[in-house]
This record gives C-alpha cells, structure tokens and sequence, in this order.
C-alpha cells in the first residue's frame, strides 16, 4: 500500500534506489509513521521556512558560500547543464554537495533532504540551493549516533565506529558499512546508484538474516543518500570526501 501510494505521488523517483528488501526490515508502524510524516511536512510551509533559516545560519561557518533558499530558482540550469561542465567545476560542484550532507548531519535539526542536481545552481563564487520542501527529522541519538559514525570512521577510531552501530542497532553490520564507505583512503571517491543501492540491499539483508529491525528514521536517511549519490554519479567526478568531512567538522 505505501509503495502504491508514493508511485501517485511527486515523490514517485524516490523508488529507483529503494531495495524491496527495505520494507521487509523496518517494522511496519515505524515505516508508515516516517514516511507519512515526512510526506505531511512538504505541505508544511512554515516548518520547510523555519528548516531553511536555520540551516543557513548554520553555513555560516563552514559553508558560507552555500546559499539555502526556499521556493523554485527562476533560473535554474538543468541537471545536464553541470553534467557537461567541465572537470574542475563537476569536481567542485560534487565536493559541496558532500559537505552540504555532512554539514547538515552535524548541525542536526530539521535536515532539508533534496540534494537532486537539478536544484542546485551557481551564481558568482556562490553555490545556490533552492531544495524541494523534502524534510526529515530525526531523534538527536539517531543523529548524534551517525555524527560519532563519520567521526569514527574517517577518525580511524574502530571503536567509536563500532560504539555508534551499536547504538544504530546496527553492530553487526559493521563489515558491510565498511564496504559502504569505499575501498582506499577515500580522496578520489567516484559515487555510483550501484554501489549504494548494492550496500545498502547488503545492510538490509544481513538484518532479515539477523533476524533484527532497523530504525524507521533510516526511511529518511535512505532519502537523503539516494538523491546524493544520484546526483555525484551524474557529476561523475572524483570527490576527496576525506577532506570534505574534516573540513566540515572542523568549522562547525
């Protein structure tokens, strides 16, 4: 039924990434009550305001050249358009967006998940981002759980890393997301729909072969990964997110 119901939706593109071992992992109640909650805040227009204030305040450490806006840009270039830019500016284009994600997994609060090419655009040395009303809210230990997950990974603390997937309900999975980070000391990652939506049907598979359940707020952060690795993927540019995770860190 809610497959159904998001196929009439405008949300219907986010089923292109979902793995159909997804529904079968997170308990029902929780899968309906995040996903219907998080289709009830596109209608909220004070929230998606309030989402986008405050998320631009907290750029401005770090990510000052990142300008959040709220409604559609007047003219904003189409996803092809930085597909066909050159290397440089695909490079550029694909580190920010990875900061954006980072930055907004450690400012917490209301996250703004849209991070689909088309609703990015340039203007001088500013990046503008004009995201859909697409939000998600997650509890601060879900997120504060996946801070200390980067944090531990890209700090080389095994531990810490291992700390946080308990706390995910998720420690026995931690070869898999491993494998979900990439080969490599991550300076060059190239981002593929492949390997994310390959890893992540591995995380959900390990979970029904575990016989565990996964968090309902992972309907949400499916989102936000997805339409990031769909839009690095069109970029198809090498991205130092080891550099863009401690640079983000670092200024926040």
């Amino acid at each position: 039924m809610l497959i159904h119901l998001i196929k009439k939706s405008d949300w219907a593109f986010l089923l292109d990434f979902v793995s159909p071992a997804f529904f079968k992992v997170i308990p029902p109640l929780e899968l309906v009550s995040n996903a219907t909650a998080m289709a009830k805040r596109t209608q909220n227009r004070e929230l998606f305001h309030n989402a986008v204030v405050d998320m631009s305040s907290k750029f401005q450490h770090g990510l000052a050249h990142v300008k959040v806006v709220s409604g559609d840009l007047a003219e904003r270039p189409a996803a092809h358009a930085f597909k066909n830019a050159d290397e440089q500016t695909r490079r550029w284009l694909a580190e920010q967006i990875v900061k954006i994600y980072f930055g907004q997994i450690f400012a917490g609060g209301t996250l703004l998940l849209d991070l689909r090419l088309s609703r990015f655009s340039l203007n001088g040395n500013n990046l503008v981002w004009s995201p859909a009303p697409l939000m998600g809210v997650f509890s601060d230990a879900f997120i504060k759980s996946m801070s200390e997950l980067y944090a531990g990974y890209y700090g080389g603390k095994s531990e810490q890393m291992m700390s946080a997937l308990r706390n995910l309900g998720l420690d026995w999975a931690y070869d898999v997301f491993i494998e979900h980070f990439g080969e490599g000391d991550q300076t060059a990652v190239r981002f593929t729909m492949s390997h994310f939506i390959k890893t992540f049907h591995e995380i959900f598979m390990k979970c029904k072969t575990e016989k565990k359940n996964l968090k309902g707020e992972f309907v949400q952060l499916g989102v936000i990964l997805g339409l990031m690795y769909e839009s690095l993927e069109t970029l198809d540019a090498p991205v130092d997110v080891r550099s863009a995770f401690h640079q983000v860190t670092s200024s926040l």
